[in-house]
């Protein structure tokens, strides 16, 4: 039965706190691809497509960058519930810690998780080419303080 308030009509569904979650990796021509997207399902499910795109790097190298999104709430739902599965606890109480270091001034959380780690099974941390990880949380009004609240719940219970 809908919730009534003030005369209208309200879902009783949780209200949406994610837009949107982007992940991009580069898969170098030294790499095997397939191990590079393996590394990139570790967080992201099937369900969500990913995009290739062939690209030369600096010196003349083949570079793939592969890129998913998503703003179904189930999918933005699984990559975090990922994370806070698959991140050892101390590292994800740290990302806890540092939200406002990994937020801009558009609510967007930036994090970034070390291919190599995640290519063997893992999830680890990591800033040495990054599987990059861009949340835009659905902060309303559209403030850091906002949307560091809003994170800080959703990894609250890790």
């Amino acid at each position: 039965m809908p919730l009534v308030l003030n005369g209208s009509e309200a879902s009783c569904r949780p209200k949406k706190t994610i837009h949107s979650i982007s992940v991009s990796v580069f898969a170098h021509g030294t790499e095997n691809e397939g191990k590079v997207l393996a590394a990139l399902r570790l967080i992201v499910p099937e369900s969500v497509s990913v995009d290739r795109l062939p690209v030369t790097g600096h010196f003349g190298n083949p570079m793939v960058i592969l890129t998913a999104r998503t703003e179904k709430a189930y999918e933005t739902r699984h990559v975090v519930g990922a994370i806070k599965q698959k991140l050892p606890t101390d590292e994800l109480m740290e990302l806890r810690e540092q939200i406002p270091q990994h937020l801009n001034q558009r609510c967007t959380l930036v994090m970034k998780f070390d291919k190599q780690a995640a290519a063997r099974g893992f999830l680890r941390q990591g800033k040495e080419d990054p599987i990059v990880l861009r949340v835009k949380i659905a902060a309303y009004p559209a403030r850091v303080e906002t949307a560091t609240r809003i994170i800080r719940d959703l990894f609250d219970d890790a």
